[in-house]
């Protein structure tokens, strides 16, 4: 009797399928190099995530217990209270951003990032879909490993691609790295954002200087690389001169110090290849001696900078100074350049034009750093490697605007948030700040740093001498990426549909920048942008039971109603989502009473978005 050998013939076909399945593999990486063309060629090695999102939609749950609404110091309550929440999201980055493609695409002003430098010892993990077996967390990434740096351009492209959906016409990105990855990242960039968008490449000093070994060439500097959307809409606006740079150039004070500050002077006379008879005349002094410029009437090289009636100007206002040098009897005309004012009298700000060496002092160094952090958080080495306050609040300041959105997904220790307040404390500006961090380990950085840093900034802590540091005030909201469904957005049957309206709640309120919740029953979700002066709300409607739309359309007529009975004048925006399978057109007359409504669909329009994200 012959017995088969069942074992070592499904032995044989479990590896016929495997060798089918890499010489797939190997095509499709072959045909991945034909198509790469820009000068920059790597194996796009296929990530993976969490298993439950592998198949599943994407939303944003809120932890409500982490909701912060801090007064903060009494001068800045009216900044910091009119400023819209700030967000922090828990999470995968990759997923957060999916989310952020349908809720801010197109709306974020800058973009700071600070990913891993893939230097072989910062941490960096990937999760090679491939090995997910063996490494379920995802493996490091060791300076030796022959996939190095394929892992990190993978992981970064992909996010850089949903980055660039996010940013407004005028948007602007700035990313740290250092010597390991800066011309991979200056590929990606270019291709991602085009080549004619890159904006500037800048070195920051990272550690002080005297710090160095005498025995090596020690790297001391990293770098910021820019990327605008569009390179011809972009708006940097120049620094303010400092008190030293002010001290050093503007010595003198007159009786005008209060209005125009202090003055430096500079000679009238000009040498010029360039004569002209309106401004070579002759100018009375005090002892009422005629002077010309240069040797007198007939010499053509030389003419006075002001012409004749912004002279008579200048000696009315007393912006002209006469004065006799040590060794000669003849006067000299001078004007005077005051600190506030300009030649015309009109109130200015002094400034520097922006350079590529603005970050190379030793106050950006992450020496500085991690002392702040200790401070706050009131114990030591809580986050490696954090980039100092100082840094980013000076990035954030060249751009224009006191009301940018700004996005940080790699967030880190929060110090893009916090940086985000302390500018807004200084100028009154009402920007937001959205940070993305994933939980990371046991210790979930997201929740006990990122968060607890900014909550400390935003309500007061102790320091390390006992002493109140007294908090900065605003609003915070906080959220975990979750899942829904049982398919991927491109597969999604009707069920999937289902959940999705029911739970996409968080999404669509945070996409309105509607983030209070004032109403949560078992057919609709009411948001409003604040509780107490609410101008806008967001009203999703998310169940096919259309039986209780009257009751929904109550509750907004009740909204609308309160305002006339405050006798507010403009009538609240009120975005109102109902589920429906086609378009919200035949809800219409339910809402023919009411003004300032928008309807939309839910859920395709955000099955669409992500559709498009995963083509």
């Amino acid at each position: 009797m012959t017995v088969k050998n069942n074992s070592n013939n499904e032995s044989a076909v479990d590896l016929q399928i495997r060798i089918r399945e890499l010489e797939k593999e190997i095509a499709r990486l072959h045909g991945q190099i034909k198509e790469q063309r820009y000068g920059l060629t790597w194996l796009d090695v296929p990530e993976a995530f969490e298993t439950e999102s592998e198949n599943k939609i994407p939303i944003l749950e809120e932890v409500k217990e982490k909701a912060i609404d801090a007064a903060g110091r009494d001068a800045l309550n009216a900044s910091a209270n009119n400023t819209p929440p700030h967000i922090i999201i828990e999470g995968d980055n990759y997923h957060a951003l999916t989310c952020l493609n349908y809720t801010h695409r197109g709306k974020i002003d800058v973009i700071y990032i600070d990913p891993p430098y893939n230097t072989g010892n910062d941490g960096f993990t990937y999760k090679d879909k491939r090995f997910l077996k063996e490494f379920p967390d995802g493996s490091p990434v060791p300076k030796e490993h022959p996939l190095r740096h394929s892992y990190w351009l993978s992981f970064m492209s992909k996010r850089l691609e949903l980055a660039k959906n996010l940013l407004s016409d005028k948007g602007v990105i700035f990313i740290s790295i250092d010597d390991n990855e800066l011309k991979d990242l200056i590929c990606i960039g270019d291709k991602v954002f085009d080549e004619e968008n890159r904006v500037s490449i800048l070195p920051r000093r990272t550690i002080n200087s005297g710090k160095h070994d005498s025995t090596t060439i020690t790297l001391s500097h990293d770098y910021i690389l820019i990327y605008a959307k569009n390179v011809n809409k972009i708006e940097f606006v120049p620094k303010v001169k400092d008190s030293e740079q002010i001290k050093t150039l503007y010595k003198f004070e007159d009786e005008h110090i209060k209005e125009r500050g202090r003055f430096y002077i500079t000679q009238l006379n000009k040498n010029s290849l360039q004569y002209s008879d309106t401004m070579n005349y002759p100018i009375t002094t005090p002892d009422g001696t005629e002077i010309w410029p240069g040797n007198g009437f007939d010499d053509k090289t030389w003419i006075w900078r002001w012409g004749k009636e912004k002279f008579r100007w200048g000696l009315e206002n007393d912006f002209i100074v006469f004065k006799k040098p040590l060794k000669s009897n003849k006067y000299k005309v001078y004007t005077k350049s005051y600190e506030f004012v300009d030649k015309d009298g009109n109130l200015i700000t002094r400034s520097n034009p922006n350079t590529s060496l603005d970050f190379c002092t030793n106050e950006y160094t992450n020496f500085n750093a991690t002392p702040e952090l200790e401070r706050i958080m009131g114990e030591r080495k809580t986050f490696d490697y954090p980039k100092p306050v100082i840094l980013i609040h000076d990035i954030l300041k060249i751009v224009s605007g006191k009301d940018l959105t700004i996005l940080d997904f790699f967030a880190g220790s929060g110090t893009t948030l916090h940086a985000t307040m302390k500018l807004n404390a200084e100028d009154g500006g009402h920007r937001q700040c959205i940070l993305v961090q994933q939980r990371e380990g046991d210790n979930n950085i997201c929740e006990n740093v990122t968060y607890e840093r900014n909550r400390r900034v935003m309500c007061g802590y102790a320091n390390a001498k006992g002493e109140q540091v007294e908090g900065l005030g605003g609003r915070l909201k906080y959220y975990r990426t979750a899942f829904v469904g049982k398919h991927a957005s491109h597969n999604a049957i009707d069920a999937d549909r289902v959940e999705l309206s029911r739970k996409a709640g968080y999404l669509l309120a945070l996409g309105e920048n509607t983030l209070e919740e004032i109403a949560h029953t078992d057919t609709y979700q009411i948001f409003a942008d604040n509780k107490e002066k609410a101008s806008m709300y967001t009203a999703i409607f998310f169940t096919e039971n259309y039986a209780k739309l009257p009751e929904f359309v109550a509750e907004i007529e009740k909204l609308q109603s309160l305002k006339e009975t405050l006798n507010v004048l403009s009538i609240p925006k009120i975005n109102v989502y109902i589920f429906c399978w086609g378009t919200p057109d035949i809800f219409e007359s339910e809402f023919d009473d009411l003004r300032g409504i928008a309807l939309k669909a839910i859920p395709q329009p955000i099955l669409d978005v992500y559709k498009s994200i995963n083509q």
